[in-house]
């Protein structure tokens, strides 16, 4: 991470809630912008401690020997934070918007049988894959967005099968 971003907080752009682990503890994606607010300098996924006053901190050896993060960037308003862990790869596109505001798209299938391939994102939650009861891989990611007409939908980000 950069040293100027190190030293300003960024903006929340989305809180992942998970259905395992410790309750205390979410997921945040953030993003950091140019100082004359053009460029979207930096988007990072970190662990958020809810018992600390939202205090970040990076996920750590054991979960990056699980899940590899990725961060690509699109343009100079755009970056893709790609999650890949237990088979499935999850994509989050992080943009600045040309109104200053920081937003966070996925694709979904929708729970009625639909799919948006771009959908502003709301409120996600990690499911966990479970066998007698116990976490022990990714799902999916369950999502409320809403695509470009403005309409709410419920659904799972579409993932892609890696190997």
């Amino acid at each position: 991470m950069k040293d100027s971003v190190q030293a300003a907080p960024g903006t929340e752009v989305v809180r992942v809630k998970r259905d395992f682990g410790k309750p205390h503890f979410d997921l945040a994606i953030d993003a950091w912008v140019s100082a004359d607010g053009t460029r979207l300098d930096e988007a990072r996924l970190w662990w958020v401690n809810t018992a600390e006053q939202d205090r970040r901190k990076p996920l750590g050896p054991m979960v990056e020997r699980m899940v590899k993060l990725r961060y690509h960037r699109g343009s100079s308003r755009s970056l893709t934070v790609t999650v890949t862990g237990d088979g499935k790869e999850f994509a989050f596109v992080v943009e600045l918007a040309e109104s200053g505001e920081l937003l966070a798209f996925v694709a979904v299938d929708t729970e009625d049988g639909r799919h948006v391939p771009r959908c502003r994102l709301s409120a996600a939650r990690l499911i966990a894959h479970r066998v007698l009861g116990l976490p022990v891989g990714l799902a999916r990611v369950a999502v409320t967005c809403s695509d470009a007409g403005g309409n709410l939908h419920k659904g799972q980000v579409r993932h892609r099968e890696v190997t």
